[in-house]
């Protein structure tokens, strides 16, 4: 064997899903562009007003511990109160957070909100990025920082001062990325593929394309799916998987699956945002829910 197969051989492909979270206009995408290359706001609209709108995507390949290999597939969400949906769409389905807080503002409203929809989503694992690292007081927010995360998951987090304008920090954050991913476990395959859709488009020459975090299972090109909850099934023409053709996706990947024969909507057999792809022996939905509700302890107790 040829020494480089060797190497290759022995070193373990790990798939994880990262999120940003934090107040609008502390730099989560600006972090995301320095650490990957790749801007993740991609609507004119966006571009415009300079805030994240939508959900962006990207991917970032890091060197983790003992030859691990690690494919982390980037969600960036908004940090405007007006999107918070949109946020919930793309914390889902996560391994692992990348908080930002800004050295300028420090802890800000949609920074505790975030907080609480990754705890409410039972995210437990994050990693602290102060940006605008070169404007004084990084000190100061970090202390405020330490204080707000006390009793919480991320009380013992790192937290790596950054910033996207002279890249100061890039490379510990991405150092920091990695040895946190590195002790952490893949998303297990218990042969019980979910994908909840966050994008469904249209490409011409191809149809219809939708993406989202595969869970549970893997999927196969050429393999019939159930789109719930209207029950109806479809074929899976080809797979992506941030622009690289698979032939099958596999557990913690962000995914892109072609049905040809859906249209996209709302109506009988359409697929649309928030819709599930199963496979067709995983069962059908039901009308009946079970419910827990739970009041963030960070809450005021007046509050309902």
């Amino acid at each position: 064997m040829r020494r480089d197969s060797l190497i290759l051989a022995l070193v373990t492909e790990k798939n994880f899903i990262l999120a940003t979270a934090g107040h609008v206009d502390h730099g989560k995408s600006a972090l995301v562009k320095a650490l990957t290359g790749t801007d993740p706001d991609r609507l004119p609209e966006e571009k415009a007003r300079k805030i994240t709108i939508e959900l962006g995507f990207t991917q970032l390949i890091l060197d983790g511990l003992n030859e691990q290999r690690l494919h982390i597939g980037i969600v960036d969400v908004p940090g405007h109160e007006d999107f918070v949906r949109n946020m919930i769409a793309g914390a889902g389905s996560i391994d692992l957070a990348l908080f930002v807080v800004a050295v300028d503002d420090g802890w800000m409203p949609q920074t505790e909100e975030h907080l609480q929809i990754l705890n409410y989503l039972g995210v437990e694992r994050a990693v602290i990025a102060v940006s605008k690292s070169d404007l004084n007081g990084v000190e100061r927010t970090t202390t405020q920082i330490r204080e707000q995360l006390r009793d919480t998951a991320f009380a013992r987090s790192l937290i790596v001062p950054v910033s996207a304008r002279d890249q100061r920090g890039i490379e510990n954050l991405k150092r920091a990325l990695a040895s946190e991913l590195s002790g952490m476990q893949p998303q297990r395959d218990i042969g019980k593929p979910r994908l909840f859709i966050d994008r469904a488009f249209t490409l011409r020459g191809i149809g219809t394309v939708v993406t989202g975090t595969l869970t549970g299972g893997e999927l196969r090109r050429g393999q019939n799916v159930v789109v719930q909850p209207q029950n109806f099934e479809a074929r899976i023409r080809s797979i992506q998987s941030h622009g690289c053709e698979l032939e099958s996706a596999k557990p913690g990947m962000r995914t892109a699956i072609n049905l040809p024969d859906v249209a996209i909507g709302a109506g009988p057999e359409q697929i649309k945002r928030g819709d599930v792809i199963i496979s067709v022996d995983l069962g059908r939905s039901s009308c009946t829910l079970d419910v827990l509700l739970e009041k963030s302890l960070r809450l005021d107790r007046k509050d309902p």
